[in-house]
């Protein structure tokens, strides 16, 4: 008798540890109250990634977040750049978080206040004909509390036998200062190089501002107009003309946050010429793990007044598997 009750006091006990161990985690307490159990996945772009047993991965904007606690140690950087690893507490300051994510010796990750994806596609042929096709996407953003950085970087590059029919490189760099009610003033540099064209190269520099109409932790829809400066290269002389810069970002991630939509706007309206360029980006990113992506994109850009000889339009379509970090 008293070898069973030792053995039913053992298996109760065994039990009390591993239900005791499933209850304590990460917690997150929302400003309404409610307090989450879960695992914290990462904290970046003003959103707190939480994954949940009962409810799977939930994405919280981090303004409505009162409190984050862990058991293990995150790579924490603030909102003044400075960074340290440990455990968060109850008495941590959320607003002053700017990335949180899990401290790893990975060679993906850089420990820098910057968000980054990279997207490279390889396509080739051999026979009768030989083609070699190759894209690369990149994207990086520094989102602060007053403030926000966004670089794109694509460059598009495609070849039959010996004849390079597309060289493309396409610059965008946008800094905002954020206002009240989601408006705020912009600076925008772009370069755009393309020696098969007429116009081998183009940078245009702009000041402006602009809206978010929406900014939520699934969707962000942003607008802005800026009073540019164009300078370009044509043929064998350079020119710096007038313009008016209009640009859009959309972004939507849906299924829990592992399919992301993006598309991407601008409008150039060079008024000496009286002529423009538009240039549009369309992508599909799946997500395969934290790191690993499945990129699938199409960039169109169309030109009022081409190169003689030259169409309109040029559309491109590229598959291909991107890196976050």
């Amino acid at each position: 008798m008293n070898r069973l009750k030792s053995i039913l006091i053992n298996i109760i006990s065994i039990l009390i540890y591993i239900t005791g161990n499933n209850v304590i985690g990460d917690t997150l307490t929302i400003d309404n109250g409610d307090v989450l159990s879960g695992e914290l996945v990462r904290l970046s772009g003003n959103v707190v990634t939480f994954k949940t047993d009962y409810a799977g991965t939930l994405y919280v904007n981090q303004r409505k977040v009162d409190s984050l606690e862990t058991e293990a140690d995150y790579t924490i950087i603030y909102a003044d750049g400075s960074m340290e690893t440990r455990a968060l507490s109850s008495d941590l300051d959320v607003e002053q978080l700017d990335i949180v994510r899990r401290g790893t010796t990975s060679v993906l990750v850089i420990h820098t206040a910057w968000k980054s994806q990279l997207t490279v596609s390889l396509a080739g042929t051999s026979g009768n004909n030989e083609s070699q096709n190759f894209s690369m996407f990149g994207e990086s953003s520094l989102l602060r509390s007053k403030s926000e950085q966004l670089l794109n970087v694509s460059q598009t590059r495609e070849s039959t036998d010996t004849v390079t029919t597309t060289d493309l490189l396409d610059v965008k760099y946008n800094f905002r200062w954020l206002r009240a009610s989601k408006w705020y003033n912009t600076i925008s540099v772009d370069y755009s190089y393309d020696p098969l064209n007429e116009v081998s190269w183009r940078s245009v520099f702009g000041i402006g501002g602009g809206k978010k109409f929406i900014e939520h932790s699934l969707t962000d829809l942003s607008m802005d107009v800026a009073l540019s400066a164009v300078y370009q290269s044509l043929d064998d002389f350079k020119e710096i003309s007038p313009a008016v810069r209009v640009a859009s970002i959309f972004r939507r991630k849906m299924f829990g946050g592992r399919v992301e939509l993006l598309q991407q706007n601008r409008f150039l309206w060079i008024t000496e010429t009286k002529g423009g360029v538009i240039d549009g980006l369309f992508g599909l990113r799946f997500l395969l793990s934290s790191a690993l992506n499945l990129d699938l994109r199409s960039n169109v850009k169309f030109e009022t007044d081409p190169a003689e000889n030259a169409k309109n339009t040029d559309l491109t379509y590229s598959v291909g598997i991107g890196v976050s970090f």
